[in-house]
Protein backbone atom coordinates (compact mmCIF):
# COMPACT_ATOMS: atom_id res chain seq x y z
CA UNK A 1 0.00 0.00 0.00
CA UNK A 2 1.25 3.48 -0.82
CA UNK A 3 -0.02 7.02 -1.05
CA UNK A 4 0.13 8.52 -4.51
CA UNK A 5 -0.79 11.78 -6.24
CA UNK A 6 -1.53 12.03 -9.96
CA UNK A 7 -3.27 15.03 -11.52
CA UNK A 8 -6.14 13.99 -13.79
CA UNK A 9 -7.11 16.55 -16.46
CA UNK A 10 -9.89 14.66 -18.26
CA UNK A 11 -10.59 11.02 -17.51
CA UNK A 12 -13.35 8.59 -18.43
CA UNK A 13 -13.99 5.71 -16.02
CA UNK A 14 -15.82 2.69 -17.40
CA UNK A 15 -15.67 -1.10 -17.51
CA UNK A 16 -16.97 -1.78 -14.02
CA UNK A 17 -19.91 -1.22 -11.69
CA UNK A 18 -20.38 2.55 -11.29
CA UNK A 19 -22.68 3.54 -8.42
CA UNK A 20 -23.61 7.23 -8.28
CA UNK A 21 -25.57 7.31 -4.96
CA UNK A 22 -28.06 9.48 -6.86
CA UNK A 23 -31.44 7.79 -6.32
CA UNK A 24 -32.67 9.09 -9.68
CA UNK A 25 -29.82 7.41 -11.55
CA UNK A 26 -28.02 4.91 -9.33
CA UNK A 27 -26.00 2.94 -11.90
CA UNK A 28 -24.25 4.25 -15.02
CA UNK A 29 -21.89 2.84 -17.62
CA UNK A 30 -19.31 5.62 -17.46
CA UNK A 31 -18.35 8.90 -15.80
CA UNK A 32 -16.23 11.77 -17.07
CA UNK A 33 -13.98 13.63 -14.63
CA UNK A 34 -12.61 17.01 -15.67
CA UNK A 35 -10.34 18.73 -13.19
CA UNK A 36 -11.86 18.57 -9.72
CA UNK A 37 -15.43 17.84 -10.85
CA UNK A 38 -17.69 15.25 -12.40
CA UNK A 39 -18.48 16.51 -15.91
CA UNK A 40 -20.87 13.81 -17.09
CA UNK A 41 -22.33 10.39 -16.30
CA UNK A 42 -24.33 7.90 -18.34
CA UNK A 43 -23.79 5.69 -21.35
CA UNK A 44 -20.21 5.45 -22.59
CA UNK A 45 -21.07 6.97 -25.98
CA UNK A 46 -22.73 9.94 -24.29
CA UNK A 47 -19.74 10.54 -22.02
CA UNK A 48 -17.26 10.21 -24.89
CA UNK A 49 -19.16 12.76 -26.93
CA UNK A 50 -18.69 15.33 -24.15
CA UNK A 51 -15.00 14.66 -23.54
CA UNK A 52 -12.01 16.28 -25.18
CA UNK A 53 -9.75 14.49 -27.61
CA UNK A 54 -6.96 14.54 -25.04
CA UNK A 55 -8.86 12.56 -22.41
CA UNK A 56 -7.71 9.22 -21.11
CA UNK A 57 -9.92 6.23 -20.42
CA UNK A 58 -9.55 4.06 -17.33
CA UNK A 59 -10.88 0.51 -17.64
CA UNK A 60 -12.03 -0.50 -14.16
CA UNK A 61 -11.63 -4.17 -15.01
CA UNK A 62 -14.87 -5.07 -13.28
CA UNK A 63 -14.13 -3.10 -10.11
CA UNK A 64 -16.75 -1.05 -8.25
CA UNK A 65 -16.64 2.76 -8.34
CA UNK A 66 -18.66 5.02 -6.02
CA UNK A 67 -18.54 8.45 -4.40
CA UNK A 68 -15.83 8.72 -1.76
CA UNK A 69 -16.99 7.68 1.69
CA UNK A 70 -17.97 10.37 4.18
CA UNK A 71 -17.17 9.38 7.78
CA UNK A 72 -19.62 11.81 9.31
CA UNK A 73 -18.42 11.64 12.94
CA UNK A 74 -14.71 11.39 13.71
CA UNK A 75 -12.00 12.99 15.85
CA UNK A 76 -9.05 13.48 13.46
CA UNK A 77 -6.68 15.34 15.84
CA UNK A 78 -7.16 12.73 18.57
CA UNK A 79 -6.99 9.90 16.05
CA UNK A 80 -3.77 11.20 14.54
CA UNK A 81 -2.29 11.75 17.99
CA UNK A 82 -3.21 8.21 19.03
CA UNK A 83 -1.04 6.89 16.20
CA UNK A 84 1.95 8.28 18.12
CA UNK A 85 0.80 6.91 21.50
CA UNK A 86 0.70 3.43 23.01
CA UNK A 87 -1.82 1.22 21.22
CA UNK A 88 -3.75 -0.34 24.10
CA UNK A 89 -6.45 -1.92 21.91
CA UNK A 90 -7.47 -5.55 22.52
CA UNK A 91 -6.08 -6.65 19.16
CA UNK A 92 -2.61 -5.44 20.26
CA UNK A 93 -2.59 -6.06 24.02
CA UNK A 94 -5.33 -8.57 24.91
CA UNK A 95 -4.06 -9.18 28.46
CA UNK A 96 -3.43 -6.87 31.40
CA UNK A 97 0.17 -8.06 31.65
CA UNK A 98 0.90 -7.26 28.01
CA UNK A 99 -0.76 -3.87 28.43
CA UNK A 100 1.46 -3.05 31.42
CA UNK A 101 4.51 -4.33 29.54
CA UNK A 102 3.75 -1.94 26.68
CA UNK A 103 3.65 0.97 29.10
CA UNK A 104 6.81 -0.26 30.82
CA UNK A 105 8.68 -0.29 27.50
CA UNK A 106 7.60 3.29 26.86
CA UNK A 107 8.59 4.39 30.35
CA UNK A 108 12.13 3.10 29.90
CA UNK A 109 12.59 5.09 26.69
CA UNK A 110 11.08 8.38 27.90
CA UNK A 111 12.47 11.01 30.21
CA UNK A 112 11.45 10.95 33.86
CA UNK A 113 9.16 13.97 33.48
CA UNK A 114 7.46 12.87 30.25
CA UNK A 115 3.86 11.73 30.23
CA UNK A 116 3.09 8.20 29.08
CA UNK A 117 -0.27 8.01 27.32
CA UNK A 118 -2.05 5.07 25.76
CA UNK A 119 -5.46 4.63 24.26
CA UNK A 120 -7.85 1.89 23.25
CA UNK A 121 -8.18 -0.59 26.12
CA UNK A 122 -11.54 -2.28 26.56
CA UNK A 123 -12.15 -3.74 30.00
CA UNK A 124 -14.76 -6.13 28.58
CA UNK A 125 -12.13 -7.70 26.30
CA UNK A 126 -9.14 -7.73 28.67
CA UNK A 127 -8.35 -11.15 30.15
CA UNK A 128 -9.11 -9.84 33.67
CA UNK A 129 -12.45 -8.40 32.48
CA UNK A 130 -12.03 -5.21 34.51
CA UNK A 131 -10.38 -1.79 34.40
CA UNK A 132 -6.70 -1.52 35.35
CA UNK A 133 -5.95 0.44 38.54
CA UNK A 134 -3.69 3.30 39.55
CA UNK A 135 -1.61 0.88 41.63
CA UNK A 136 -0.96 -1.33 38.59
CA UNK A 137 0.08 1.71 36.56
CA UNK A 138 2.26 2.83 39.49
CA UNK A 139 4.16 -0.45 39.10
CA UNK A 140 5.15 0.78 35.64
CA UNK A 141 6.35 4.13 37.00
CA UNK A 142 5.60 5.99 40.19
CA UNK A 143 7.29 9.19 38.96
CA UNK A 144 6.09 9.61 35.39
CA UNK A 145 2.45 10.62 34.87
CA UNK A 146 0.58 7.80 33.10
CA UNK A 147 -2.86 7.99 31.53
CA UNK A 148 -4.64 5.05 29.92
CA UNK A 149 -7.79 6.03 28.01
CA UNK A 150 -10.56 3.52 27.34
CA UNK A 151 -11.52 2.86 23.71
CA UNK A 152 -14.67 4.99 24.06
CA UNK A 153 -12.68 8.04 25.19
CA UNK A 154 -15.13 8.62 28.05
CA UNK A 155 -13.23 6.77 30.78
CA UNK A 156 -9.58 6.50 31.68
CA UNK A 157 -7.18 5.28 34.34
CA UNK A 158 -4.47 7.52 35.79
CA UNK A 159 -1.52 6.60 37.97
CA UNK A 160 -0.68 8.45 41.18
CA UNK A 161 1.63 10.93 39.46
CA UNK A 162 -1.04 11.89 36.92
CA UNK A 163 -3.69 12.21 39.64
CA UNK A 164 -1.35 14.44 41.64
CA UNK A 165 -0.63 16.60 38.58
CA UNK A 166 -4.39 17.15 38.23
CA UNK A 167 -4.82 17.83 41.94
CA UNK A 168 -7.05 14.80 42.45
CA UNK A 169 -7.11 13.24 45.92
CA UNK A 170 -9.54 11.20 47.96
CA UNK A 171 -11.31 14.38 49.04
CA UNK A 172 -11.71 15.87 45.55
CA UNK A 173 -15.44 16.17 44.82
CA UNK A 174 -16.87 14.63 41.67
CA UNK A 175 -17.14 17.26 38.93
CA UNK A 176 -20.50 17.94 37.30
CA UNK A 177 -21.02 15.28 34.66
CA UNK A 178 -18.27 13.01 35.95
CA UNK A 179 -17.18 10.55 38.61
CA UNK A 180 -13.92 9.81 40.41
CA UNK A 181 -14.07 6.14 41.36
CA UNK A 182 -13.00 5.41 44.93
CA UNK A 183 -12.37 2.27 46.96
CA UNK A 184 -14.08 1.38 50.23
CA UNK A 185 -11.67 3.68 52.10
CA UNK A 186 -12.41 6.68 49.89
CA UNK A 187 -9.09 6.51 48.01
CA UNK A 188 -9.23 7.25 44.28
CA UNK A 189 -8.72 4.02 42.32
CA UNK A 190 -7.45 5.88 39.27
CA UNK A 191 -10.59 5.24 37.21
CA UNK A 192 -12.09 8.51 35.98
CA UNK A 193 -15.43 8.76 34.22
CA UNK A 194 -16.55 11.50 31.80
CA UNK A 195 -15.68 15.03 33.01
CA UNK A 196 -13.49 13.58 35.77
CA UNK A 197 -11.19 12.28 33.01
CA UNK A 198 -10.95 15.82 31.64
CA UNK A 199 -9.40 16.95 34.95
CA UNK A 200 -6.29 14.95 34.02
CA UNK A 201 -6.44 15.64 30.29
CA UNK A 202 -6.34 19.39 30.97
CA UNK A 203 -2.88 19.08 32.51
CA UNK A 204 -1.43 16.83 29.78
CA UNK A 205 1.13 18.44 27.46
CA UNK A 206 -0.91 20.39 24.89
CA UNK A 207 -0.17 19.74 21.20
CA UNK A 208 1.08 22.72 19.23
CA UNK A 209 -0.42 23.90 15.95
CA UNK A 210 2.38 22.09 14.12
CA UNK A 211 1.74 18.92 16.15
CA UNK A 212 -1.95 19.03 15.23
CA UNK A 213 -1.11 19.43 11.54
CA UNK A 214 1.12 16.36 11.77
CA UNK A 215 -1.66 14.40 13.45
CA UNK A 216 -4.17 15.44 10.77
CA UNK A 217 -1.82 14.32 8.02
CA UNK A 218 -1.31 10.93 9.67
CA UNK A 219 -5.05 10.50 10.22
CA UNK A 220 -5.70 11.50 6.62
CA UNK A 221 -3.41 8.83 5.24
CA UNK A 222 -5.52 6.23 7.05
CA UNK A 223 -8.76 7.81 5.83
CA UNK A 224 -7.56 7.66 2.23
CA UNK A 225 -6.59 4.00 2.59
CA UNK A 226 -10.22 3.32 3.59
CA UNK A 227 -11.74 5.26 0.68
CA UNK A 228 -12.77 8.12 2.98
CA UNK A 229 -12.60 11.53 1.33
CA UNK A 230 -14.70 13.60 3.76
CA UNK A 231 -15.17 13.57 7.53
CA UNK A 232 -16.90 15.55 10.22
CA UNK A 233 -14.63 16.53 13.12
CA UNK A 234 -16.94 16.15 16.10
CA UNK A 235 -15.04 18.10 18.77
CA UNK A 236 -13.20 21.31 17.94
CA UNK A 237 -12.13 22.83 21.26
CA UNK A 238 -9.23 25.13 20.28
CA UNK A 239 -8.58 27.73 17.61
CA UNK A 240 -5.26 25.97 16.96
CA UNK A 241 -7.19 23.01 15.59
CA UNK A 242 -9.00 25.18 13.05
CA UNK A 243 -5.72 26.89 12.20
CA UNK A 244 -4.00 23.56 11.56
CA UNK A 245 -6.77 22.54 9.16
CA UNK A 246 -6.49 25.86 7.36
CA UNK A 247 -2.69 25.67 7.19
CA UNK A 248 -2.87 22.30 5.46
CA UNK A 249 -5.67 23.40 3.14
CA UNK A 250 -3.80 26.54 2.07
CA UNK A 251 -0.71 24.51 1.23
CA UNK A 252 -2.85 21.89 -0.61
CA UNK A 253 -1.71 19.24 1.88
CA UNK A 254 -5.00 18.47 3.65
CA UNK A 255 -5.75 14.84 2.70
CA UNK A 256 -9.52 14.99 3.32
CA UNK A 257 -12.42 17.44 3.45
CA UNK A 258 -13.75 18.36 6.89
CA UNK A 259 -16.93 19.71 8.47
CA UNK A 260 -16.10 20.99 11.95
CA UNK A 261 -18.23 20.87 15.09
CA UNK A 262 -17.49 23.47 17.78
CA UNK A 263 -18.00 22.62 21.44
CA UNK A 264 -20.25 25.36 22.80
CA UNK A 265 -18.47 25.89 26.12
CA UNK A 266 -15.06 26.13 24.45
CA UNK A 267 -15.69 27.93 21.17
CA UNK A 268 -19.10 29.55 20.76
CA UNK A 269 -18.38 32.95 22.32
CA UNK A 270 -15.08 33.33 20.47
CA UNK A 271 -16.48 32.45 17.05
CA UNK A 272 -19.76 34.31 17.38
CA UNK A 273 -17.92 37.47 18.48
CA UNK A 274 -16.20 37.37 15.08
CA UNK A 275 -19.46 36.83 13.21
CA UNK A 276 -18.50 33.27 12.28
CA UNK A 277 -21.38 30.80 11.97
CA UNK A 278 -22.28 27.49 10.35
CA UNK A 279 -21.45 27.44 6.64
CA UNK A 280 -18.33 29.62 6.75
CA UNK A 281 -15.44 28.10 4.80
CA UNK A 282 -15.09 26.22 1.54
CA UNK A 283 -15.20 22.68 0.19
CA UNK A 284 -12.06 21.77 2.18
CA UNK A 285 -12.71 23.23 5.64
CA UNK A 286 -16.22 24.29 6.62
CA UNK A 287 -17.64 25.49 9.92
CA UNK A 288 -20.40 23.18 11.11
CA UNK A 289 -22.58 22.93 14.22
CA UNK A 290 -22.24 24.09 17.80
CA UNK A 291 -22.21 20.98 19.98
CA UNK A 292 -22.39 19.65 23.52
CA UNK A 293 -21.72 16.28 25.09
CA UNK A 294 -24.75 15.19 27.11
CA UNK A 295 -23.83 11.66 28.18
CA UNK A 296 -21.12 9.04 27.94
CA UNK A 297 -20.74 5.67 26.25
CA UNK A 298 -22.79 2.50 26.10
CA UNK A 299 -19.76 0.25 26.39
CA UNK A 300 -18.51 2.19 29.42
CA UNK A 301 -21.98 2.19 31.03
CA UNK A 302 -22.15 5.98 31.24
CA UNK A 303 -24.75 6.64 28.50
CA UNK A 304 -27.78 8.20 30.22
CA UNK A 305 -30.68 5.73 30.29
CA UNK A 306 -34.23 5.72 31.65
CA UNK A 307 -33.77 2.07 32.72
CA UNK A 308 -30.75 0.82 34.65
CA UNK A 309 -27.88 -1.13 33.16
CA UNK A 310 -27.99 -4.90 33.27
CA UNK A 311 -26.72 -6.17 36.67
CA UNK A 312 -26.29 -2.57 37.95
CA UNK A 313 -29.72 -1.58 39.29
CA UNK A 314 -28.49 1.81 40.54
CA UNK A 315 -26.62 2.83 37.38
CA UNK A 316 -28.58 4.99 34.94
CA UNK A 317 -25.54 6.61 33.34
CA UNK A 318 -24.28 10.19 33.52
CA UNK A 319 -25.63 13.46 32.15
CA UNK A 320 -23.42 16.50 31.63
CA UNK A 321 -26.01 19.29 31.84
CA UNK A 322 -29.40 20.02 33.39
CA UNK A 323 -32.34 20.73 31.09
CA UNK A 324 -32.12 24.46 31.79
CA UNK A 325 -28.40 24.45 30.98
CA UNK A 326 -29.03 22.69 27.68
CA UNK A 327 -31.83 25.06 26.76
CA UNK A 328 -29.63 28.08 27.43
CA UNK A 329 -26.65 26.78 25.45
CA UNK A 330 -28.61 25.74 22.39
CA UNK A 331 -30.62 28.94 22.48
CA UNK A 332 -27.41 30.99 22.28
CA UNK A 333 -26.00 28.77 19.53
CA UNK A 334 -29.14 28.97 17.41
CA UNK A 335 -29.36 32.74 17.82
CA UNK A 336 -25.71 33.00 16.72
CA UNK A 337 -26.47 31.19 13.45
CA UNK A 338 -25.14 27.74 14.25
CA UNK A 339 -26.57 24.37 13.33
CA UNK A 340 -27.14 22.40 16.55
CA UNK A 341 -25.47 19.10 17.47
CA UNK A 342 -25.23 16.94 20.57
CA UNK A 343 -23.53 13.74 21.66
CA UNK A 344 -26.36 11.60 23.02
CA UNK A 345 -26.38 7.79 23.16
CA UNK A 346 -28.84 6.86 25.90
CA UNK A 347 -32.59 7.35 25.57
CA UNK A 348 -32.66 9.73 28.55
CA UNK A 349 -29.93 11.90 27.04
CA UNK A 350 -31.62 11.91 23.61
CA UNK A 351 -34.92 12.96 25.18
CA UNK A 352 -33.26 15.88 26.98
CA UNK A 353 -31.59 16.99 23.74
CA UNK A 354 -34.87 16.87 21.84
CA UNK A 355 -36.51 18.97 24.55
CA UNK A 356 -33.66 21.49 24.25
CA UNK A 357 -33.88 21.59 20.46
CA UNK A 358 -37.60 22.31 20.57
CA UNK A 359 -36.97 25.09 23.08
CA UNK A 360 -34.09 26.63 21.11
CA UNK A 361 -35.59 26.37 17.63
CA UNK A 362 -39.02 27.73 18.50
CA UNK A 363 -40.83 28.76 15.34
CA UNK A 364 -37.74 27.82 13.29
CA UNK A 365 -38.48 24.16 13.93
CA UNK A 366 -40.35 24.10 10.59
CA UNK A 367 -37.25 25.28 8.69
CA UNK A 368 -34.51 23.08 7.23
CA UNK A 369 -32.37 23.43 10.36
CA UNK A 370 -30.88 19.89 10.28
CA UNK A 371 -30.11 19.83 13.98
CA UNK A 372 -28.03 16.71 14.58
CA UNK A 373 -27.79 14.05 17.25
CA UNK A 374 -24.42 12.35 17.22
CA UNK A 375 -24.66 8.58 17.86
CA UNK A 376 -28.43 8.71 18.51
CA UNK A 377 -28.01 5.25 19.99
CA UNK A 378 -31.08 4.16 21.95
CA UNK A 379 -34.21 5.26 20.08
CA UNK A 380 -37.59 4.04 21.28
CA UNK A 381 -40.62 4.48 19.00
CA UNK A 382 -41.54 7.63 20.93
CA UNK A 383 -38.07 9.06 20.27
CA UNK A 384 -38.24 8.10 16.60
CA UNK A 385 -41.53 9.97 16.26
CA UNK A 386 -39.96 13.09 17.78
CA UNK A 387 -36.82 12.85 15.64
CA UNK A 388 -39.05 12.82 12.57
CA UNK A 389 -41.36 15.60 13.74
CA UNK A 390 -38.54 17.95 14.80
CA UNK A 391 -36.49 17.23 11.68
CA UNK A 392 -33.35 15.88 13.36
CA UNK A 393 -30.44 14.31 11.49
CA UNK A 394 -29.00 11.14 13.12
CA UNK A 395 -25.30 10.25 13.01
CA UNK A 396 -24.92 6.60 14.18
CA UNK A 397 -21.85 4.34 14.01
CA UNK A 398 -22.33 0.78 12.67
CA UNK A 399 -18.72 0.10 13.66
CA UNK A 400 -19.95 0.23 17.27
CA UNK A 401 -22.03 -2.86 16.51
CA UNK A 402 -18.97 -4.75 15.28
CA UNK A 403 -16.29 -3.59 17.71
CA UNK A 404 -18.39 -2.76 20.81
CA UNK A 405 -21.54 -4.81 20.26
CA UNK A 406 -20.47 -7.67 22.51
CA UNK A 407 -20.14 -5.25 25.44
CA UNK A 408 -23.56 -3.80 24.58
CA UNK A 409 -24.99 -7.32 24.80
CA UNK A 410 -23.53 -7.53 28.32
CA UNK A 411 -24.60 -4.05 29.40
CA UNK A 412 -28.16 -3.68 28.12
CA UNK A 413 -31.39 -5.65 28.35
CA UNK A 414 -32.91 -7.33 25.33
CA UNK A 415 -35.64 -4.69 25.26
CA UNK A 416 -33.10 -1.86 25.24
CA UNK A 417 -31.10 -3.54 22.47
CA UNK A 418 -34.17 -3.69 20.21
CA UNK A 419 -33.84 0.09 19.87
CA UNK A 420 -30.03 0.35 19.59
CA UNK A 421 -28.65 2.23 16.56
CA UNK A 422 -31.90 1.55 14.67
CA UNK A 423 -30.86 2.09 11.06
CA UNK A 424 -33.88 0.30 9.63
CA UNK A 425 -36.19 2.40 11.79
CA UNK A 426 -34.46 5.59 10.64
CA UNK A 427 -35.14 4.44 7.08
CA UNK A 428 -38.78 3.59 7.76
CA UNK A 429 -39.52 6.81 9.63
CA UNK A 430 -37.81 8.95 6.99
CA UNK A 431 -35.19 10.24 9.43
CA UNK A 432 -32.05 11.32 7.53
CA UNK A 433 -28.89 9.58 8.73
CA UNK A 434 -25.29 8.80 7.86
CA UNK A 435 -22.70 6.15 8.70
CA UNK A 436 -19.55 6.91 10.67
CA UNK A 437 -16.91 5.38 12.94
CA UNK A 438 -16.14 7.89 15.73
CA UNK A 439 -12.47 7.03 15.15
CA UNK A 440 -10.38 6.60 17.34
CA UNK A 441 -13.24 5.13 19.41
CA UNK A 442 -13.50 2.40 16.77
CA UNK A 443 -11.37 2.00 13.64
CA UNK A 444 -12.50 3.87 10.51
CA UNK A 445 -12.71 0.53 8.70
CA UNK A 446 -15.04 1.30 5.79
CA UNK A 447 -15.90 -2.28 4.86
CA UNK A 448 -16.55 -3.20 8.50
CA UNK A 449 -18.88 -0.20 8.66
CA UNK A 450 -20.88 -1.40 5.66
CA UNK A 451 -20.83 -5.02 6.85
CA UNK A 452 -22.15 -4.12 10.31
CA UNK A 453 -24.86 -1.84 8.91
CA UNK A 454 -26.17 -4.73 6.82
CA UNK A 455 -25.59 -7.79 9.02
CA UNK A 456 -25.61 -6.29 12.57
CA UNK A 457 -22.88 -8.80 13.41
CA UNK A 458 -20.45 -8.28 16.34
CA UNK A 459 -16.81 -9.27 16.16
CA UNK A 460 -17.56 -12.36 18.26
CA UNK A 461 -20.25 -13.42 15.77
CA UNK A 462 -23.33 -12.47 17.78
CA UNK A 463 -26.18 -10.46 16.28
CA UNK A 464 -27.27 -7.14 17.78
CA UNK A 465 -30.76 -6.14 16.68
CA UNK A 466 -30.99 -8.02 13.38
CA UNK A 467 -34.30 -6.32 12.53
CA UNK A 468 -32.40 -3.05 12.24
CA UNK A 469 -30.16 -4.16 9.37
CA UNK A 470 -30.41 -2.24 6.10
CA UNK A 471 -29.69 -3.14 2.49
CA UNK A 472 -26.23 -2.67 1.01
CA UNK A 473 -27.61 -0.02 -1.34
CA UNK A 474 -29.09 1.93 1.56
CA UNK A 475 -25.81 1.64 3.49
CA UNK A 476 -23.81 2.94 0.52
CA UNK A 477 -26.12 5.93 0.13
CA UNK A 478 -25.92 6.70 3.86
CA UNK A 479 -22.10 6.46 3.75
CA UNK A 480 -21.86 8.90 0.83
CA UNK A 481 -24.89 11.13 0.23
CA UNK A 482 -26.02 10.81 3.87
CA UNK A 483 -22.84 12.34 5.24
CA UNK A 484 -22.97 15.19 2.73
CA UNK A 485 -26.60 15.87 3.68
CA UNK A 486 -25.63 16.02 7.36
CA UNK A 487 -23.13 18.78 6.57
CA UNK A 488 -25.53 20.61 4.24
CA UNK A 489 -23.23 19.88 1.29
CA UNK A 490 -25.33 17.42 -0.71
CA UNK A 491 -25.22 19.62 -3.83
CA UNK A 492 -21.41 19.66 -3.65
CA UNK A 493 -20.50 16.04 -2.90
CA UNK A 494 -21.86 12.67 -1.85
CA UNK A 495 -23.04 11.67 -5.33
CA UNK A 496 -21.50 11.38 -8.79
CA UNK A 497 -23.90 13.87 -10.36
CA UNK A 498 -22.48 16.23 -13.00
CA UNK A 499 -20.99 19.24 -11.22
CA UNK A 500 -20.18 17.38 -8.01
CA UNK A 501 -16.67 17.15 -6.65
CA UNK A 502 -14.71 14.24 -8.12
CA UNK A 503 -14.27 12.44 -4.79
CA UNK A 504 -14.28 8.75 -5.66
CA UNK A 505 -13.51 5.33 -4.21
CA UNK A 506 -12.74 2.22 -6.27
CA UNK A 507 -13.36 -1.13 -4.54
CA UNK A 508 -12.27 -4.62 -5.53
CA UNK A 509 -15.90 -5.81 -5.79
CA UNK A 510 -19.46 -4.52 -5.78
CA UNK A 511 -20.72 -4.87 -2.18
CA UNK A 512 -24.25 -5.37 -3.52
CA UNK A 513 -23.37 -8.57 -5.36
CA UNK A 514 -21.27 -10.47 -2.80
CA UNK A 515 -22.52 -12.50 0.14
CA UNK A 516 -23.14 -10.03 2.99
CA UNK A 517 -20.59 -11.82 5.16
CA UNK A 518 -17.96 -11.19 2.49
CA UNK A 519 -18.42 -7.41 2.39
CA UNK A 520 -15.65 -6.96 4.95
CA UNK A 521 -13.25 -8.84 2.64
CA UNK A 522 -13.59 -6.21 -0.09
CA UNK A 523 -10.55 -3.95 -0.42
CA UNK A 524 -10.06 -0.32 -1.39
CA UNK A 525 -8.16 -0.19 -4.67
CA UNK A 526 -8.01 3.56 -5.21
CA UNK A 527 -9.13 6.81 -3.59
CA UNK A 528 -9.55 9.96 -5.68
CA UNK A 529 -9.91 13.37 -4.06
CA UNK A 530 -10.87 16.32 -6.23
CA UNK A 531 -9.83 14.43 -9.36
CA UNK A 532 -6.41 13.49 -7.96
CA UNK A 533 -5.48 9.90 -7.17
CA UNK A 534 -4.43 10.18 -3.53
CA UNK A 535 -4.26 6.49 -2.61
CA UNK A 536 -3.62 3.37 -4.64
CA UNK A 537 -3.30 -0.20 -3.40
Amino acid sequence: MKAKETTLQSTIYTGGSIFTADRDNLDVEAILVEGERIRATGALDHVKALSSSSNRTVDLGGAFLAPGFNDNHTHPPKFGESLFQIDASPRTVPTLQRLLDAFRASASSNGAAEWIIGRGYDDTRLDVHRHPTRDELDQVSAEQPILLVRTCGHLGVANSAALAAAGISGTTPDPQGGQIDRDQHGRATGLLRETALKLVQRVEPRPTRADIARYLTSAGNVFLSQGITSVADASITRLEQLSAYQDLARSCELPFRVYTMMLIDDMLDTLSSLGIQTGFGDEWVRIGPAKVFQDGSGGGRTAAMFDAYRDQPDNYGITYYSQDELNERFGRAHDAGFQLAAHAIGDRAITMILDAYEHALGDDIVTDHRARIEHCGMCTPAILERLKRIGVFAAPQPTFIHYLGDSYLENFSDVQLEHAYPLRSFQEYGIPYSLSSDVPVTPCASMINLHAAVTRRTQDGATMGDRQGISVEEALIAYTFGGAYGSREETLKGTLRPGALADIVVLSADPRTVDPDDIRKITVQQTILGGDVRYEA
